[in-house]
């Protein structure tokens, strides 16, 4: 499953971007499907949020298979978090 991250804004106004591809992970793969299997229900759950953005705060865009949300930093919680962050540590920079 291919995972994308954008994370833009704050106060440098920085862009930055990562992902991560599981199939190509060996062992690692299954602690992030599973981690991705927990992300996926918090997306249901942003469009509500959306309009909840706070200058100077981090915005993120993610794509995790056929899911993509836009999601202000105060929205961001749980496993989704971490799977974003992850992802940012992580990943490769995409192309």
């Amino acid at each position: 499953m291919d995972i994308v991250v954008v994370r833009s804004g704050g106060v440098a106004g920085m862009t930055r971007r990562a992902a991560v591809d599981t199939a190509t992970l060996g062992d690692a793969a299954s602690e992030w499907e599973h981690l991705v299997q927990q992300a996926i229900p918090q997306i249901v759950d942003l469009p509500a949020q959306a309009d909840q953005r706070v200058r100077d705060a981090y915005s993120w865009t993610l794509k995790i298979g056929e899911h993509r949300c836009e999601t202000p930093d105060s929205a961001l919680t749980g496993a989704l978090r971490e799977l974003a962050e992850r992802t940012l540590r992580e990943g490769r920079r995409p192309r």
